[in-house]
């Protein structure tokens, strides 16, 4: 009977070892398995943020080209503007030179006029006394 009871301990003790053995491959297997489908997922959201990344980065260069064309343009229209009031004034400069000098032909005009009208008077003056 004695025989009999270490066979049956023998035989649970070998069973036992064994189901251990089993449920600690088992075990490994699942974990490397999760391990696998987290560094999976890792990568997966590596490529989505890199590619959300390119994408901004692109915007971000057409706005900016946007806005250099924009500016580009203001700095035309500005310059187109300034270029009129410059013709604009040169224009009123002219007219003011010759209003000018016809205001001095005119001034001696009727300077050589007043002389004149003073040699007369002079004249009669003169013949008066």
């Amino acid at each position: 009977m004695q025989k009999l009871i270490v066979v049956a301990f023998t035989a649970l003790c070998m069973v036992g070892a064994g189901s251990l053995a089993l449920a600690d491959e088992t075990m490994k297997g699942e974990m490397d398995a999760m391990k696998s489908d987290v560094k999976a997922e890792k990568e997966s959201m590596k490529a989505d943020v890199k590619a959300k990344k390119e994408e901004i980065k692109g915007k971000m260069k057409a706005k900016r080209h946007a806005m250099k064309d924009k500016m580009k343009a203001k700095k035309e229209e500005v310059k187109a503007q300034g270029d009129a009031v410059k013709a604009q004034g040169q224009e009123m400069k002219a007219s003011g030179q010759a209003a000018g000098q016809e205001m001095k032909a005119a001034g001696q005009e009727a300077a050589g006029a007043a002389k004149d009208a003073a040699g007369a008077l002079g004249a009669i003056g003169a013949g008066n006394k």
